[in-house]
């Protein structure tokens, strides 16, 4: 019975450090918030090829490291190199930003010149 009383006390005093882990200096709870796009434009005139730093088009509120993918749509070829996205021939990708909690994507249209 002794054993089990040592346990519910480990229990509990553990579970009091992982709230007050979560909490700011100010008391408060530390939310995280997503990935947010911050170009203003979601359509790109496309040449034989067109590249867009993710890492400028999208951010975190939380200053998280990003993480990026892509899903190009029918007739587009397209590919995430590091943070650039490199697109080639005209429609829809769905680019998806991460940053290990939250999961963003954001439609862009690319047409040609």
């Amino acid at each position: 019975m002794k054993e089990l009383w040592y346990v519910v006390l480990l229990g509990l005093a553990l579970g009091v450090f992982a709230t007050f882990a979560s909490m700011t200096p100010t008391g408060a709870f530390s939310v995280n918030l997503p990935p947010q796009w911050d170009n203003p434009s979601s359509e790109f005139a496309v040449g034989s090829s067109f590249s867009l730093n993710l890492a400028e088009s999208f951010f975190d509120p939380d200053g998280d490291p990003l993480s990026f993918s892509v899903s190009p749509g029918e007739g587009v070829s397209a590919g995430v190199y590091g943070d650039v996205l490199v697109v080639m021939g005209e429609g829809q990708v769905t680019v998806t930003a991460s940053d290990g909690h939250s999961v963003v994507s954001k439609v862009l249209t690319f047409y040609e010149k």
